[in-house]
């Protein structure tokens, strides 16, 4: 692999297949013992965007609210 001028390289693609990622997905890395490690990067509240569809908030409302709300809820369903 070569470094690129802004420091970018591209795996090949034996690794990407390795580590089961493919375009668009993200992973990170680290240095373990003088060895570069990749790993998939899991998933982050941006890639739950879209996968369900359009979210209705009521107006009046945040997605704060909301959250605090169904963790009210489930807290109530618990304690049953």
């Amino acid at each position: 692999m070569t470094i690129t001028s802004k420091g970018q390289v591209t795996l090949p693609k034996h690794l990407l297949v390795a580590l089961q990622v493919g375009v668009g997905d993200r992973i990170v890395g680290s240095v373990e013992n003088g060895k570069l490690v990749a790993e998939p990067a899991g998933m982050g509240i941006l890639d739950f965007v879209g996968k369900f569809g359009k979210i209705n908030i009521p107006k009046g409302k945040t997605v704060d609210d909301l959250i605090h709300e169904a963790v009210l809820e489930n807290a109530s369903k618990t304690l049953h």
